[in-house]
């Protein structure tokens, strides 16, 4: 194949797909799956396409097994269509621009994750050109509403069709990309992933006129309980990924990070180690996977200037660690806020997933690849601080493994974590049609 003919092409179809705005909410998915739909037909494929709601539609599409036995299950490649809101005036090129400027592509969703949506169509349209051998099915679901909880998507999809997505294996997002790590590059393997949980936080006290000022003044407890939220980590913990994903760093770092990254796994110097030592951006991304967190996002308070109001609010977004769940985040937020009187609420919550043996033979054939197109990336599995739709496709008995690859080189400006949901998200060009060619190549590989 010509990769030239097929990154133009590919890009093509990337830059199409950013141009569409699909911003959750509302959603309006439905642009995306016909836009895609139409690029799959190209190439003498079938989709389905159903939607859960008006304007929420979720695309499917199959490439059967070319053998008589196929080997087990298909592998689902899983990737959602719409992205979270942009502001114009912040960003140096707009969001819904797709432009290309600087050699990188620009646009709300290039990171987040119009990349995966693209490069894994334009997989099954390459497979159906050439033929060849498959000894498993590939599935390719372009779903709705990842970013406001997977109702209209992967969850509608795995409760209403089943049978549609039900896979042995998958590779949806957020891992892939390259990581630089004191001087290291690594290729993180998403094989776990956190929880989240709505909680409300509720304070109670009497009304009365504000000229007269109340010990019991709602907002003012609330307002205590948010603060000692903000200043207080919650407690350690070790996960088998993030055990496995500091050994990985202690084995391959130099002098002084050799020392310093394996006393992560401490209590007590990894408080230390964030709070003093470790780079801002590193501080920010071991606090978030050592820990249960919670994050203060919206409050409901008052109603009228003058008068102290009786009742106060306050919504928090709450992560969870596989192995130390809801119960655990609500008893360890008790402890912090020291309060009986402040109520915590569970709104909602997703269950975290986690991997206790990320090993397969999907996992070697993605170290086996990357090791051609990167030697120098150390493949490790890896855990995200977010959810995404792996913890629906999951359900079915899927091993699902984020890996949407990118190239990221270390002088290319391009910090990965602040692309997601971040102002200016874009990818490299050339790091794209390096994703595109290993992404067909672990595909393929697999299947075969």
């Amino acid at each position: 194949m010509d990769w030239n003919e097929i990154e133009n092409e590919s890009v093509e179809l990337f830059r199409g797909l950013l141009r569409l705005d699909t911003t959750n909410p509302p959603g309006n998915e439905k642009i995306a799956a016909e836009y895609l739909a139409d690029a799959l037909a190209a190439d003498g494929l079938d989709p389905f396409l159903v939607d859960s709601a008006q304007g929420r539609t979720n695309l499917v599409v199959r490439l059967g097994a070319t053998v008589d036995e196929p080997v087990g299950g298909p592998l689902l490649l899983a990737g959602h269509t719409d992205v979270v809101p942009a502001q114009d005036d912040d960003w140096r090129q707009a969001p819904f621009s797709a432009a290309e400027v600087d050699g990188c592509i620009w646009g709300r969703g290039a990171v987040d994750m119009k990349n995966m949506v693209s490069m894994s169509v334009m997989v099954a349209k390459l497979l159906a050109r050439e033929g060849g051998v498959r000894r498993r099915d590939l599935i390719v679901a372009c779903v709705a509403d990842e970013e406001e909880g997977c109702q209209h998507g992967s969850k509608f999809l795995v409760d209403e069709h089943p049978d549609r997505v039900r896979a042995e294996y998958a590779l949806g997002e957020v891992g892939g990309f390259w990581l630089h790590i004191g001087g290291v590059t690594y290729f993180p393997v998403m094989t776990a992933e956190k929880g989240q949980v709505h909680l409300r936080l509720r304070a109670r006290g009497r009304s009365g006129h504000a000229s007269m000022p109340r010990a019991d003044n709602a907002l003012v407890r609330l307002s205590r309980a948010i603060e000692r939220i903000g200043s207080n980590r919650l407690p350690h913990h070790l996960t088998p990924t993030m055990a496995r994903f500091l050994t990985t760093l202690a084995e391959t770092q130099r002098l002084p990070e050799k020392l310093v990254i394996p006393r992560l796994q401490h209590p007590k110097l990894a408080e230390l180690l964030i709070d003093r030592v470790l780079p801002q951006e590193q501080a920010r991304s071991f606090g978030a996977l050592l820990h249960n967190t919670a994050s203060p996002t919206v409050m409901h308070v008052g109603e009228k200037r003058n008068v102290i109001p009786s009742e106060a609010t306050c919504d928090l977004d709450g992560r969870t660690l596989p192995g130390f769940g809801t119960s655990v985040l609500v008893r360890e937020l008790r402890d912090v806020i020291d309060d009986p009187e402040v109520a915590i609420e569970v709104v909602s919550e997703t269950a975290p997933v986690e991997m206790t043996d990320p090993g397969s033979p999907l996992y070697d054939t993605i170290r086996r690849v990357v090791g051609r197109h990167a030697p120098q990336a150390i493949v490790t599995p890896y855990m995200i601080p977010g959810y995404t739709d792996g913890q629906y496709f999951s359900r079915l008995g899927a091993k699902f493994y984020g890996c949407s690859p990118l190239m990221l080189p270390s002088d290319s400006g391009i910090v990965f974590s602040e692309m997601f949901h971040g102002v200016d998200e874009r990818v490299p060009r050339e790091g794209y049609a390096w994703g595109q060619r290993v992404l067909y190549d672990i595909v393929r590989e697999f299947l075969e």
